[in-house]
């Protein structure tokens, strides 16, 4: 679901999380990047599974925080032996708060020198990663450790990942369905995750539909950026007019900061397609960054309908919206200059 991580291997967010299930559990973990959902799940897993019984915890699972302490204190806590259980597990927290960080943090390097075979040490570092050249990285793949980065998740990457999710839970997903939670919710993980599980627990374990979505989320399955999309890829004048009057009577759940910008997504790549070197499917696909073919539908249906000069006419009128969308020149509802802005596309 996320990027790989490096031990002695590549290895992904997916492995990382079924080795320690499995009891195959590192000496040291390196958790890194910007996207933190990932980072967390892999740190509740460890704290789960490497001191199992809730009455040893007081005693085998020392956890510090970056802000108030230091790397030698954590590195004599994973010196020291378990009292109660086989292993013991000492976390640093929020390490990027550190005084002086990415150097003292590589003062723990010659401890992955020597790892005490009962701890489970965990260096939490959320933000910029080390670089592979730092003493920790390189003492951490040497021990035998885990090195896993995780960066920011770009929302072209959540349909990806909303199927990988619900595959987990052996649970099928409609397609638009995944659309549609990736255009209202984002790249915001926990929120999406956790209106999944809402959807699984309210569906009873049923495939992801929008009708499901529809009932237990609020999110219109007919009027959304995803038909909107639709509708301005096959020029359905009076359907992109009713989607954006429905948006006008629903202002909280669509917010035209968010259609400009999916809006600004499509026809940017619409215009790669049209210049793109090799017009075949696997062409078009390699140029956009695409991983499915349906993802193509979109595109394939603008590039009869738009001539390229049109779309970079059209790519400058949403510019155009998104600064009066701000205040920048017009006092008009956000709304009022999205449908202009529609008028404008199809008379272009």
């Amino acid at each position: 679901m996320a990027k790989k991580a490096t031990g002695g291997s590549s290895i992904s967010y997916a492995n990382v999380i079924s080795e320690i299930r499995a009891g195959r559990i590192a000496p040291v973990y390196l958790l890194s990047g910007e996207e933190s959902y990932f980072i967390d799940r892999i740190s509740e897993l460890l704290a789960e599974k490497v001191v199992p019984e809730p009455e040893a915890r007081d005693f085998d699972q020392s956890v510090f925080f970056g802000s108030d302490t230091d790397v030698k204190t954590v590195a004599d806590a994973a010196r020291r032996f378990p009292v109660m259980g086989d292993r013991q597990l000492v976390m640093l927290k929020e390490a990027q708060t550190l005084d002086n960080a990415r150097n003292q943090l590589d003062s723990l390097a010659p401890y992955c020198d020597h790892p005490v075979p009962t701890t489970v040490l965990v260096v939490v570092l959320k933000g910029e990663p080390l670089k592979s050249s730092s003493a920790l990285v390189k003492g951490v793949k040497k021990a035998g450790g885990i090195v896993f980065e995780s960066p920011k998740v770009k929302d072209w990457q959540l349909p990806a990942l909303i199927n990988d999710y619900c595959k987990e839970r052996k649970l099928s997903v409609d397609r638009k369905a995944a659309e549609m939670l990736k255009d209202y919710i984002g790249v915001d993980l926990s929120r999406l995750f956790g209106e999944i599980d809402k959807l699984i627990v309210a569906g009873n374990g049923a495939p992801l539909t929008p009708e499901l979505i529809e009932a237990n989320i609020g999110i219109s399955k007919d009027f959304n950026n995803f038909e909107l999309i639709r509708a301005m890829s096959s020029r359905n004048y009076a359907q992109a007019m009713q989607i954006v009057s429905y948006f006008e009577q629903n202002p909280k759940q669509n917010p035209v900061i968010v259609t400009v910008s999916m809006l600004f997504r499509y026809f940017s790549q619409l215009m790669l397609a049209h210049y793109a070197p090799d017009k075949t499917e696997r062409g078009m696909m390699a140029h956009l960054g695409f991983f499915n073919s349906w993802q193509l539908n979109e595109i394939k249906e603008g590039i009869k309908n738009y001539r390229a000069t049109s779309v970079m006419a059209i790519i400058h009128s949403l510019r155009i919206l998104d600064a009066r969308s701000k205040g920048i020149g017009s006092m008009q509802k956000d709304t009022q200059l999205l449908k202009q802005f529609i008028y404008e596309a199809f008379t272009l």
